[in-house]
């Protein structure tokens, strides 16, 4: 099982969602700490500083995080929607 790191943007975006859609992202980011494997999705295009960081859709929302594979860590950048996900990076 991958250990999950979270960022301060992370927390924010969380805490500003609806109860339900939050617990349901909560709940697939355990999912995904115990299957990493799901994650494969590398964003294009990026600048430099985020380099190698991957999105991840549940429902409406997606979850941007970067996957260390060498250290077994997931580190979760941010959760965006998805009309608005592309205009912030």
């Amino acid at each position: 099982m991958y250990q999950v790191a979270i960022t301060t943007n992370f927390k924010r975006d969380i805490k500003s969602l609806d109860g339900d859609i939050s617990s349901r992202i909560l709940t697939k980011v355990e999912w995904l700490a115990r299957h990493p494997e799901a994650i494969r999705y590398p964003l294009k295009h990026l600048p430099d500083d985020l380099k190698g960081l991957h999105k991840y859709r549940i429902g409406d929302y997606r979850i941007l995080l970067w996957v260390d594979h060498n250290s077994k860590t997931l580190t979760l950048y941010s959760i965006e929607h998805r009309r608005s996900v592309y205009d912030k990076l």
